[in-house]
Formats: structure tokens, sequence, C-alpha cells
């Protein structure tokens, strides 16, 4: 934390990066530390590749996040949050920060760190948004209720409101401390949790292709390019959903699998804790935690879905 601290004093102009398919946490710690860095008087500016999700619209700055690159020599730092692979910013940004002077790193996932000047990356955090609210307070940097906003928008939602098995006595500590700095809980969640009917008809879809398996440990199913269409729906859209799956009684690990349009297949992996979905995604090029990953593979559905199966049901095999 004290090395990305430093690298962040010295800088004045930085750009801040996140994952492509942005969800809260993506969102929330590259908006919350924009505003922090801008109450410090230094230019900051926010970079997605999209397409943000609809719930977090509402994130105090949003409409300063952009799409476009900066030029070459504007910026004395970029910050990668929420991810700390530079493939994984999308093929423009990655191109794009491998000709930065300086890179820094604030990252709860899982995997090797090869990459950065500064990095701080440790998956005992619930939150990259939890990170960058201790990193504040740690450097006493004034936490604006704008920041407090966006930062406990990022912990509510990759602690699924608090109630996953992230939640510690520190993620309490902080998300009260965001509160108390001006973050409005009860309108954030109205946003974030709000009922979304196209999300209703894609969830009804998902559960027609249910396959339970594995005495009903092994939950999986899938939505395909025409789903989406017919919905009218987007990737976005599906942020929660294998969730859903993972909540069904029973089911130790669950797994959505989505045709993506270049031809790929995007796998969302989830875990009640006993099988370690992480060391699936890792093997196979992806990341994440030991209780959520994820991981994208060139070939058809079926094919990368019997794969997934296969290795997820060697997991919970060697429970038994």
């Amino acid at each position: 934390m004290k090395q990305v601290a430093t690298i962040i004093a010295q800088a004045e102009r930085v750009w801040l990066v996140s994952h492509v398919l942005p969800d809260g946490d993506a969102l929330g710690s590259s908006l919350g530390l924009m505003h922090l860095l801008k109450a410090q008087g230094k230019q900051a500016r926010v970079f997605s590749a999209g397409p943000i999700p609809e719930e977090y619209l509402f994130l105090p700055g949003m409409d300063q996040v952009s799409d476009v690159l900066p030029q070459i020599g504007d910026q004395d730092l970029a910050v990668m949050l929420d991810c700390h692979q530079p493939q994984r910013t999308g093929p423009v940004s990655e191109a794009f920060l491998a000709k930065l002077p300086q890179v820094a790193i604030i990252d709860h996932h899982q995997g090797a760190v090869d990459f950065g000047q500064a990095a701080w990356v440790d998956p005992g955090f619930a939150a990259t948004s939890e990170m960058v609210t201790l990193l504040a307070q740690a450097e006493g940097w004034d936490i604006t209720p704008e920041a407090a906003t966006c930062l406990f928008t990022g912990v509510q939602t990759d602690t699924g409101s608090f109630r996953y098995a992230n939640t510690t006595p520190r993620v309490f500590r902080v998300a009260a401390d965001l509160a108390q700095a001006g973050a409005q809980v009860w309108p954030i969640s109205q946003e974030v949790y709000a009922t979304r009917p196209k999300r209703l008809s894609l969830l009804g879809r998902i559960m027609d292709n249910l396959e339970l398996s594995q005495e009903g440990r092994l939950a999986l199913s899938q939505i395909t390019l025409d789903d989406l269409e017919k919905v009218g729906a987007g990737p976005a859209d599906l942020e929660q959903a294998v969730e859903t799956l993972r909540l069904i009684p029973g089911v130790e690990v669950s797994a959505l699998f989505r045709q993506t349009p270049k031809g790929a297949v995007k796998v969302s992996m989830r875990s009640r804790g006993k099988v370690d979905v992480s060391r699936v995604a890792i093997e196979l090029g992806g990341g994440g935690h030991k209780n959520a990953a994820g991981v994208t593979l060139e070939g058809n559905l079926a094919g990368v879905r019997r794969d997934i199966a296969t290795r997820l049901r060697l997991g919970l095999e060697e429970l038994s």
C-alpha cells in the first residue's frame, strides 16, 4: 500500500482504468479514487471499455468516464483497479498501458503479478473499493461524499450486500466509515438492486437451461447470443445471474456460460467455499477468487461447457 501511495503522491495527472465489463467494484473504486485525487487538486480521468451496467449510471462522476484514450505524455501515472493483468482492461488500453512510464495497481484478485512499478494486490480484501478506502484513511486524504458513495457501492456489491463469505469485521468498519463520510446507503441500494424486467426475462431463460448434477451440488446453465437478442439485453445484464445459481439449496458450485459476439465463451463460476473455482480459471488463463472466478475461452458453447463441467466435477469429487 505504501509503495502505491508514494507513486500516487508524486503524480499530478492520473489515468484510472479497470477491467472490461465493469462491475460495481470496478466502477466504484475507479470513480472513488478519481474523487479522492481531485480533492487533492490532481487531474484524474477514468477510462472504461464498457458497456457500463445501467444500475451504476447514478454514481457521481459517471459523466466523466470515457472510452477515449488520452494522448501519450498527458499522464504521469496510470492506476489499474480491480484487475492486475493489462489484457483484462481491453486490447486498446492494454497497448496504451505498455507505453506509459509508470503504472500502479490496486486489486484484490488472485494470480501472479508481473506488471507495474508499484502493485498492491491482496486477495484477503473483499473489494478493491475497501482497499482504496483504507489507502485514503492511511494517507489522511479527505473522503468526500461523492467518493464515499462510489466506494460504498463497490464494497456493497462485491460482498453481495454483506452476505458473502468475504464479509469481515473490517468490511463493516469500512462501510460504516463511508456512511459517516456521506455515502447514502438507502439511495445506493435502491439504484443497485432495482427490479429490471429484461433481467428477469434472462433469468427465466437461465433457469430453463439449468442442469443440476453431482447430487445437486453442481449447477450449470448458459445464455446464447440469440437469448440476449430476444430479450433485448446485453452482457452487463448478466452480472448477478450466476449468483442466483449458487443460491439454489444444495448447490456447492455454479457456472454460467455465455456466447460472445467474437465466437468465444465467457465462463463465470461461483463456489460456496469448499471448491476453489479460481484454480480452474487461472489454469485456463482467467482469474478471480476462491469463491468467484471467470475465464473467456475459444471454442463452441457445448465444448467449453463439457470441459469446465469436468473440471468442476473433479473439484467436487476431491471433497468426497
